[in-house]
């Protein structure tokens, strides 16, 4: 049990606390506080010394406080102590706080989340159901370790290994005797059979050409026509007139006076012209007949250069090297026939002399067009010996195809399948030899070992993971059951359903519907839109408050050791109504029998009061405790008399406002006369220095409206709200109204301003005097 909070030291609002002599903590505790002065800090350390965890407390530094951050807690008989950043050791009991962190973490913050399901879940299940989570968890864990260990030693297993072979195939190849013997016999044998895939793959020899050549159609072409009036020299002629004579532009001035010869008679001078050799040569060179003559010469120079460049040689030549080459290789294997064989400068020299002889005829006829060129002894000689040429070429393609026919059935004689038979079996014996050296046999066992392990953890996986569904599905419905038991009780008007486990992405967590005017609903995500019912949007704050706590109040009554444990409540009432409140502080009495201690932390004044009274018969185990300001800005921890604080009028008139909301007081009378002297009981608790006993509301008000510092100024935005019920409750007291007791009570305006009044005293729990 916590005895005493010693010391707090630069945490939150806690500067510089230490303890009075006095200031314990008992098996029941209230412990008030405004807020703003340090209530979720000091939740946050318990809950930071139950998770152990630093950064709760860290996160929580007094702002330009000076010095480090330390704790001293007194449980039972141990002290425990916080510093550098870490507790310096836990206590052997756990503690339970419900709080705003629990809601959002564990049930909703707008909407509920994926990881609130997950936390559900974990909160849900109880000690014993967390543990068998956390068992899946670290199996999980364990699984993903060995797997990545399992790939690292495949990767060195298959290290070495030739061809394509699993891991499993590769572990189960068997050993065998005189494996070095039979890898040697069938190297030998794989190198022999080696060249048969090499014949196979081996290309036949091609066939050879040199460019034809028709002598006749040649001699055609140099005798060519022979034409009247045409003179044979007559570019020749043509172009020394032009150059002795004339300037560039001559060619076209000569060209349109011929044009404009209709006879003999020169166009420019009127002379005869049937003997001038000049103007005969003119005629002839730009006459039609004598350009179609200088084409046909040019076409047949072009079409013979095209068909017998020296390309054409080269390829023979490079043909000729190539099937040299197969020839050497194919005879290793098969017998060959006779093959032409060809000197080939013989053939380069003919191939010179005969390209050589037609270039000159064709530049002969091309320069008399129209005079017949003869073929003479030596041209008839050297074209007679490329024909010789063409005659061997064709011979030797006609042994090459012979040759090729031989090659073919050496190739089909070849059974490949053998070869890569032998392959496969060389690849095997040899991966059978790696698989047994030493190094492989250890891997190769720790592999096996690594496997067994894995397969034996995914069997305890699927074990733990079937017992947690049947241990779940048991408590969840329970758990149901409970929960609605409790919304039952607070008056809520939805219950939750289909309360269940899943495991989405392979953790556990929980999920629930809602069920209002027997309607299910979902509870949703962010992206549900506005118009569809979700939890976000179908319950009111109170009643989410009230799910909140209902979830808590389950998961005590689930857990077995709940009397070994410490309970804290922090402000459980946020936004219920009377009937909920009561209900709650019922509750939270009842856990002062079942729990270990409990802790409730309050910045309620009637909810603290109410909880005094149902604790009245076992004062001597409560402490009344509050958090308030010392100096400028720190808290401290004092004692608090809520009776006192409290005072019997003041409380009683709070509850004659509560009731008559939930329709308990008919007294309509004593409803509109209990207002004011609420609202000025409040304020003088909260403002003794600026309200008096003796002053009145109206007093108080004018003080507001006037003020200008804190903190009357602060009261500022309640200003309308208080002048309202000002004038709305001063009919019924007499001190202002000798009619009050005839004054008309319309029930309607009545409830109106019995909630505001309340809301009053709630709006102000931060305003708080300087």
């Amino acid at each position: 049990m916590i005895k005493k909070i010693i010391s707090i030291k630069n945490t939150g609002k806690f500067r510089s606390f230490t303890a009075k002599g006095d200031i314990n903590f008992n098996k029941m505790n209230i412990v008030y506080s405004e807020n703003g002065k340090g209530k979720t800090t000091l939740s946050n350390i318990f809950r930071s010394l139950h998770e152990q965890s630093g950064e709760l407390v860290i996160g929580r530094k007094t702002l330009g406080g000076v010095g480090e951050q330390s704790i001293d807690i007194l449980i039972d008989s141990t002290k425990h102590q916080f510093k550098n950043g870490k507790w310096l050791s836990k206590p052997e009991f756990e503690i339970e706080i419900f709080d705003s962190l629990f809601v959002s973490e564990n049930v909703y913050s707008k909407f509920v989340e994926h990881d609130q399901k997950k936390q559900l879940y974990l909160f849900t299940v109880g000690k014993t159901g967390v543990e068998k989570a956390k068992q899946l968890d670290q199996i999980d864990i364990d699984i993903r370790k060995a797997n990545q260990k399992k790939k690292e030693l495949e990767i060195d297993i298959k290290t070495g290994i030739e061809g394509v072979l699993s891991v499993e195939d590769f572990i189960g190849l068997p050993n065998k005797e005189n494996l070095d013997n039979e890898i040697d016999e069938n190297q030998r044998l794989l190198k022999a059979q080696s060249k048969e895939g090499e014949l196979k793959a081996k290309p036949q020899l091609s066939n050879v050409n040199l460019p034809s050549f028709d002598k006749s159609k040649f001699e055609i072409n140099l005798i060519g026509q022979t034409m009247n009036n045409v003179l044979d020299r007559a570019e020749e002629i043509t172009k020394n007139h032009i150059k002795n004579k004339l300037d560039k532009d001559g060619q076209k001035w000569l060209e349109y006076g011929v044009g404009k010869m209709s006879d003999d008679t020169c166009p420019f001078c009127q002379q005869n012209t049937t003997n001038v050799e000049v103007v005969h040569a003119f005629k002839s060179f730009f006459s039609e007949e004598y350009k179609k003559a200088l084409q046909v010469i040019d076409n047949l120079w072009n079409a013979f250069n095209q068909k017998c460049s020296v390309d054409k040689l080269l390829s023979f030549q490079n043909a000729i090297h190539t099937n040299s080459e197969l020839l050497i290789f194919w005879q290793q294997y098969i017998t060959l026939p006779t093959i032409v064989k060809f000197n080939i400068e013989e053939i380069n020299d003919t191939w010179q002399k005969f390209t050589t002889q037609i270039k000159e005829l064709i530049e002969a006829k091309k320069q008399s067009p129209f005079e017949a060129v003869q073929l003479n002894d030596t041209a008839n000689q050297i074209i007679d010996k490329y024909h010789e040429v063409l005659t061997i070429i064709i011979e030797y393609n006609n042994s090459i195809i012979e040759l090729n026919k031989v090659i073919d059935e050496r190739k089909a004689s070849i059974n490949q399948t053998v070869f890569q038979n032998t392959a496969v079996a060389l690849q095997r014996l040899k991966n059978t030899k790696l698989r047994y050296e030493a190094n492989k046999v250890q891997t190769i066992a720790e592999y096996t070992t690594l496997l067994t392990a894995i397969q034996k953890m995914n069997n305890n996986k699927e074990k733990i993971r079937v017992e947690l569904k049947e241990y779940t599905e048991e408590v969840f419905k329970k758990y149901e059951h409970r929960i609605n038991y409790h919304l039952s009780q607070c008056g809520a008007s939805f219950k939750v359903a289909d309360f269940k486990s899943s495991f989405l992405g392979g953790k556990p967590s929980s999920n629930f519907s809602l069920t209002i005017n027997n309607v299910a609903v979902q509870l949703g995500t962010e992206k549900t839109p506005q118009a569809t019912a979700s939890f976000r949007n179908t319950l009111s704050e109170g009643d989410k408050s009230s799910l909140a706590f209902a979830f808590f109040l389950a998961k005590l009554e689930t857990d077995q050791d709940v009397d070994k444990k410490i309970i804290v409540f922090d402000d459980p009432i946020s936004s219920l109504d009377n009937h909920r409140k009561r209900y709650t502080a019922d509750q939270v009495v009842g856990y002062t029998n079942r729990a270990r201690q409990v802790i409730v932390l309050t910045h309620d004044i009637f909810f603290a009061r109410t909880l005094w009274e149902k604790y009245t018969e076992k004062r001597t185990y409560l402490s009344q405790l509050c958090i308030k300001r010392e100096g400028v800005s720190d808290s401290t921890i004092d004692i608090w008399d809520i009776e006192e604080e409290t005072r019997s009028d003041y409380f009683q008139g709070y509850f004659q406002l509560a009731e008559f909301l939930e329709g308990k007081s008919s007294n309509l009378r004593a409803v509109a006369m209990s207002i004011r002297p609420l609202i000025e009981g409040n304020l003088r608790i909260r403002f003794p220095q600026d309200f008096k006993s003796n002053e009145w509301l109206g007093d108080f008000i004018g003080k507001v409206r006037e003020s200008t510092f804190d903190p009357l100024i602060k009261m500022k935005p309640h200003l309308l709200d208080l002048e309202s019920i000002n004038d709305f409750s001063k009919r019924f007291h007499h001190d202002r109204d000798p009619f009050a007791n005839a004054e008309p009570i319309n029930e309607i305006e009545l409830e109106s301003f019995v909630k505001r009044t309340l809301e009053i005293i709630r709006g102000v729990h931060n305003v708080v005097a300087v």
